[in-house]
């Protein structure tokens, strides 16, 4: 039986000293893990390219990705309680890590595309177990503290993921963006294996089968529905199919493992957590957030590149400001939320997001790239004060042996929300841009501003001694060209506008979040008793 005297926390300066350590060794994991979702984003033009394959194929890059975290982040409660937090998030380090090593050798699609299976197994567990290392460690009046420096990761990866991303794939090579991550794990695994503790239940507890095949089949089909709907449009009879088929899966997964909850037998994920207030309450506000938040990532690359000609690397650059916004709001909320509770930082900072999602709906093909940075910086703002507060609420009435469980279902939340948001607004833009450019191809007339431009850029080249017929035809192209351009850019706003709507209904599911202010404990009186020391140790044991 592994003493968990050895693994629990020390009192004093060790134990204060020790929860700076876990913070230091987690911070690697849960950067590398969230950095891998959007920095192979900016790359795929690029692997079309090197490949020689078509953007369906080549999607598969990202789609095999998302679909082994959605499969295997549900177990993460599981093993860290079968393994051992210390040896799981190890274990799941090395095999993110090599993963991504082998990802960097890959000597064609499909070989990348099964490599990046094993860089997704490994790295499904480390958020939620960075989020359950650090919450052990860190006393309930200080949780706050505790998620303004996790928000350094993950805040600061999905800003730095583009602008790294475009620098290899624009003027390096695109195995960068893979080889990247091994000195970074090589360091995390050296640093966990110097520095955290264990910590082991005493009980071993059975793998729940029916759940995790439930669960993880119900999950792979919508998320590759969802990663498949922005290809091949909603009313695609396989898109149907997988999401229907996967909806279904879950909802016998969801009385499965109500049924195990009534017998008392262990369940792969707890969903009687819904049944806590403020768990259910941030749950819903993280589901509506990340929707936005992740919908946006997807939204700028495509203004930036596809419509105002920047390359990866400069459109990386502009979005960069916002990232250390981010950084700057996400230490000061740690502290607000652990002082006055967390909707005095989400509220407003959710108000910053949507007034800042607000102006992006009015995005023009000459917006002063100023106007844009300060927008960007103002949304950075919001989100440092948003993302890693809502963690904090969600855990806030939560014995800690529940940590591990809800950390991985509030991942799996968040990780089907990322997939719904970039399938919808993807979908959205590519159908409203097909719409907004016949419409405007409708109003073309010899009149209209652009049936005059025609005419003058015909005359032009006329006058350069080109053809008629060749003029003309020149003329046409170039009208038709404009055309598409602004089709598009009206259909990002409309995007920006359904993420406006998102924002509101989460600025209103935040007002409903309720938490109990946590105070530092009292120090302890002198001569007090053997039996008042263990009740102080027991909440930080698992189990």
């Amino acid at each position: 039986m592994h003493d968990l005297t050895t693994a629990a926390p020390q009192p004093g300066g060790a134990r204060f000293s020790y929860k700076w350590m876990v913070t230091l060794v987690v911070i690697f994991g849960a950067f590398m893990s969230i950095l891998d979702q959007t920095i192979v984003n900016i790359a795929l033009p690029r692997l079309q390219h090197a490949f020689g394959a078509d953007l369906d194929s080549v999607q598969w890059v990202l789609t095999a990705y998302i679909l082994t975290q959605g499969v295997v982040t549900p177990t993460t409660a599981f093993f860290a309680d079968r393994l051992g937090t210390k040896r799981f998030y190890m274990l799941a380090l090395a095999i993110f890590t090599a993963g991504s090593a082998l990802c960097g050798l890959a000597w064609s699609l499909p070989v990348l595309i099964l490599f990046r299976v094993a860089q997704g197994i490994g790295g499904a567990a480390l958020f939620p177990l960075a989020v359950t290392l650090l919450y052990r460690e860190f006393p309930p009046h200080q949780r706050g503290l505790a998620s303004g420096l996790l928000g350094i990761a993950a805040l600061l990866a999905p800003a730095v993921g583009p602008t790294l991303g475009g620098y290899f794939v624009t003027y390096v090579d695109w195995r960068l963006i893979f080889f990247v991550n091994v000195p970074i794990g090589i360091i995390g695994l050296l640093l966990a294996a110097l520095l955290l503790r264990e910590v082991r239940p005493e009980t071993r507890t059975p793998f729940d089968v029916p759940g995790f095949v439930l669960a993880s089949t119900g999950l792979a089909a919508v998320l590759y529905a969802l990663s498949d709907a922005s290809i091949d449009g909603w009313g695609s009879g396989k898109v149907l199919g997988f999401l229907l088929g996967g909806l279904f899966l879950l909802g016998c997964f969801v009385l499965v493992e109500l049924d195990r909850a009534r017998r008392n037998r262990q369940s792969l994920l707890d969903l009687r957590l819904f049944a806590n207030g403020p768990f259910l309450s941030s749950n819903i506000v993280n589901i509506l957030i990340t929707f936005a938040f992740f919908g946006g990532l997807f939204l700028f690359p495509v203004y930036l590149q596809n419509l105002r000609g920047l390359n990866a690397f400069n459109a990386g650059l502009l979005l960069l400001p916002q990232a250390f916004a981010s950084l700057i709001t996400a230490l000061i909320a740690g502290r607000v939320v652990d002082r006055f509770g967390v909707r005095v930082v989400v509220v407003p900072g959710l108000i910053c997001l949507a007034f800042a999602t607000w102006q992006l709906s009015f995005l023009t093909l000459s917006t002063s790239y100023r106007w844009l940075q300060m927008l960007f910086v103002i949304r950075g703002l919001g989100l440092g004060v948003v993302i890693q507060p809502l963690s904090v609420s969600a855990v806030s009435d939560l014995h800690p042996r529940k940590f591990a469980h809800a950390s991985t279902l509030y991942t799996v939340m968040r990780f089907v929300s990322t997939s719904l948001g970039i399938a919808v607004l993807a979908t959205l833009v590519q159908t409203q841009a097909q719409i907004h450019a016949g419409d405007l191809a409708g109003q073309v007339t010899a009149a209209s501003p652009l049936g005059q431009l025609a005419a003058r850029l015909q005359a032009l080249l006329m006058r350069h001694g080109v053809s008629t017929a060749h003029a003309r035809a020149a003329a046409l192209q170039e009208i038709a060209r404009l055309v598409q351009q602004q089709g598009y850019l009206l259909a990002i706003q409309d995007a920006f506008r359904l993420v406006l709507f998102v924002m509101i209904a989460s600025i209103i599911a935040a007002c409903f979040i309720r938490m109990r202010k946590q105070r530092p404990p009292a120090p302890q009186q002198e001569g007090q008793g053997v039996g008042s020391a263990k009740e102080t140790l027991e909440p930080m044991l698992p189990g």
